[in-house]
């Protein structure tokens, strides 16, 4: 049975909103679907998610929000032409394709972050957009940040992705990805001398958030980093998502590994909040492929 919790997230179809409500009454341990296709499993602050199937709910809720993800909700909304879903994935797949497999993969998990995120927890705003501005590489800096429900906090994300090789588990695949994640986020939260990533992020302020969720998150932004300047710390809040692909039908991350990753992230601490997401995939190809037979039809 799956983790007792209660939350709700909307997938937009055309202009109706349809919630979804994992209800507090449910028993420990069972598998909750998200969507079609997608298995949601918390654990405290722990999140699994499994992609089974890339279903007619889930491609919905990609043609509905792509664009918003890769470009800022704020800016394509004031062109949605311009910023169309099909532009969007003809983009990505010119990013995407040129990559080396180890850059693919990146760039798959970090996608799916951006996608799964808003449907996962409400409370946190997302403030950073997937496409690096400047060029057609990888991003850089910050590859995600988000405002507090209460506009008092701002919270880092880091994702790290791979694949499970021979003779390891998806969860000891996880549990490394997650570490990574975890020690490589606060290196760049104390790092003095890169503080062009907080600029990065007080741009992506003004592509995702409207007025006053834009003021509060560049108010917070530009407070940790003098704080950083001046060579303090900053109360570093942490989103540490991994992304594990690996066919399922192999081995799955299990709940167990799921609560030991929780732990091993709380009992290091280094943040004052964390959120754990682990999402495993069957293949890097199942989001992407959908998206290049979009782009061919």
């Amino acid at each position: 049975m799956r983790p007792a919790c209660s939350f709700e997230c909307s997938i937009l179809h055309d202009t109706t909103a349809v919630r979804y409500e994992i209800p507090t009454s449910q028993a420990r341990g069972q598998y909750v679907r998200l969507v079609e296709g997608i298995e949601v499993d918390r654990r405290g602050s722990a999140t699994l998610v499994i992609i089974r199937d890339v279903s007619d709910d889930f491609r919905s809720h990609l043609r509905e929000r792509l664009a918003e993800y890769c470009y800022g909700a704020t800016v394509v909304s004031e062109d949605t032409s311009f910023y169309s879903f099909e532009k969007t994935v003809a983009e990505f797949l010119r990013r995407f394709e040129p990559k080396t497999l180890a850059t693919k993969i990146g760039m798959a998990g970090e996608l799916l972050v951006h996608v799964l995120m808003p449907l996962l927890q409400k409370k946190l705003m997302s403030s950073a957009v997937y496409f690096n501005k400047e060029e057609r590489s990888i991003k850089k800096g910050f590859d995600l940040t988000f405002l507090g429900a209460d506009e008092s906090e701002i919270w880092y994300g880091e994702v790290k992705s791979g694949e499970v090789t021979e003779g390891r588990s998806a969860d000891e695949k996880a549990a490394a990805l997650i570490d990574l994640a975890s020690s490589s986020l606060v290196s760049m939260l104390d790092d003095g001398e890169l503080l062009s990533r907080w600029d990065a992020a007080l741009i992506d302020t003004r592509l995702t958030l409207d007025g006053g969720y834009a003021r509060s998150a560049r108010e917070l932004l530009q407070s940790d980093s003098e704080t950083v300047r001046n060579g303090g710390q900053v109360a570093k809040r942490a989103l540490l998502a991994g992304a594990v692909m690996h066919e399922l039908g192999h081995c799955v991350i299990t709940a167990e590994g799921l609560e030991q990753i929780a732990r091993a992230v709380e009992s290091g601490g280094d943040f004052v909040d964390s959120r754990v997401l682990v999402i495993q995939q069957d293949a890097l190809e199942s989001v992407v492929r959908h998206l290049r037979e979009l782009a061919s039809a």
